[in-house]
């Protein structure tokens, strides 16, 4: 991905200034989100009260904002909400929830954002068909994808009144919504539709990464291709230019040349392949090591380890988490330089054996991080799928690991680091693996 732009606290109040391009117009009503924001100094901001418009939203920032997000849910109360695991405060009453469906098609490029746009396309049609869903609008990111925001107008799981259940029951429901949408084959973020503590982009933000602005897309654009309207989507003068293809690319190599024989053999059952892998090990450290891990079958599909992941990754304060999928499984980094000894301390009862057993042996691990070439073919390729426990990253008391954050920016998965101590040399060790 381009460089992000140099935000300054002059150059974002310059573009915020009176708040009267942030749209919340979409908002039944806005008093009742919760908004949250980066600090161009990196902490992340909850709002400390109710939102009424973008002016009063500008109004808010102390300091500048990179990124500016809203709940998904609205709240009797959105004002210091309580954690969901929170069980010494109130729960929350859950007013409404919009239904959400987020379409990312990494790295941020034009044709990969046109592949997000035919799958949003997609998807819009499936829910008109197959659903009771009332779609409010798609709107464009400022970076790699799109949001279909919807309205679900069967208020049955809102007539429960305990707040816990309530809340349990609409995640519930959104769950197997989102199970009906993957069924389907459609290629959306498996943890933001059943949140309901979810955050997104406010229209008419700046994406902090590129310096375009989050947008509704007008009556029909989601119809069209990207080539015919993005020159028309506004954005910052210092925004990033948008690549027409992917600036980066995993190398392909060259399988080495095999008898007949051998030939045979690999077709008649054995498994070799060749892959690119990385070091856990932080270079230029004497006892650190970033995780870098997959995650174990037995957690399930996707979503599911993603969030048995992020429950266990949040109760020992690390983060941020990048999560890819090969199909199969899922791999998760997290670009920090940890101790040795402190990761090996909580990952065994974790269950993530595999790299337990090899920083016992050999200090660290190598990691498959591509697809699998067999016989000159590409099988069970790398696809990202999100970055989430920036909550946990600001608890985090680890230095940043340099060379697995420019693995992740690399792979398409950039990572907002903003402040904190960076240890490590600026690239991971990495290499090509022949496997028998």
């Amino acid at each position: 991905m381009t460089d992000a732009p140099d935000w300054s606290e002059r150059i974002l109040s310059e573009y915020y200034s009176d708040g009267s391009g942030i749209d919340l117009s979409w908002l039944d009503k806005p008093t009742r989100h919760q908004f949250r924001w980066r600090t161009l100094k990196g902490p992340w901001v909850t709002s400390r009260k109710r939102i009424s418009s973008g002016e009063s939203l500008v109004k808010s920032f102390d300091s500048m904002p990179t990124d500016v997000y809203v709940s998904t849910s609205s709240w009797l109360d959105p004002v210091n909400l309580p954690k969901l695991k929170d069980s010494k405060r109130p729960p929350p009453i859950l007013i409404d929830h919009m239904v959400v469906f987020d379409i990312d098609m990494r790295p941020f490029c034009r044709s990969r954002l046109e592949m997000a746009r035919k799958e949003a396309l997609s998807l819009s049609e499936w829910i008109t068909e197959n659903t009771d869903l009332e779609i409010r609008h798609a709107s464009f990111s400022g970076s790699k994808g799109f949001h279909i925001v919807a309205i679900d107008p069967d208020r049955s799981p809102f007539e429960e009144p305990d707040p816990a259940k309530r809340e349990l029951a609409i995640r519930e429901n959104r769950k197997a919504l989102l199970g009906r949408v993957i069924e389907a084959g459609h290629d959306v973020d498996p943890v933001v539709t059943a949140d309901t503590r979810r955050i997104i982009r406010v229209p008419g933000t700046l994406h902090g990464s590129t310096g375009w602005a989050c947008s509704i897309l007008g009556e029909g654009l989601l119809e069209r291709p990207v080539r015919g309207w993005i020159s028309d989507i506004p954005k910052h003068e210092m925004a990033s230019s948008m690549p027409r293809r992917p600036p980066i690319k995993i190398p392909r190599f060259k399988h080495r040349k095999k008898t007949a024989v051998r030939t045979r053999t690999v077709m008649a059952g054995s498994h070799e392949f060749v892959s690119l892998e990385v070091s856990s090990h932080v270079p230029g450290t004497k006892d650190r090591s970033a995780l870098v891990a997959w995650l174990p079958i037995r957690w399930g599909n996707a979503s599911d380890s993603i969030d048995r992941a992020q429950m266990e990754f949040d109760s020992i304060d690390l983060g941020p988490v990048a999560y890819m999928h090969d199909g199969e499984r899922v791999l998760a980094i997290i670009p920090r330089a940890i101790p040795r000894d402190f990761l090996l301390s909580r990952i065994g009862r974790m269950g993530i054996r595999r790299l337990e057993n090899d920083l016992r042996r050999f200090e660290h691990s190598w990691v498959r991080i591509s697809g699998r070439m067999v016989e000159g073919d590409w099988e069970a390729e790398m696809e990202p799928i999100t970055v989430l426990g920036y909550d946990s990253s600001e608890r985090c008391m680890h230095p940043w690991s340099a060379p697995h954050l420019d693995l992740c920016k690399s792979l398409g998965l950039p990572i907002r680091h903003g402040a904190g101590d960076i240890s490590g040399k600026p690239k991971a060790s990495i290499r090509v693996a022949v496997h028998r």
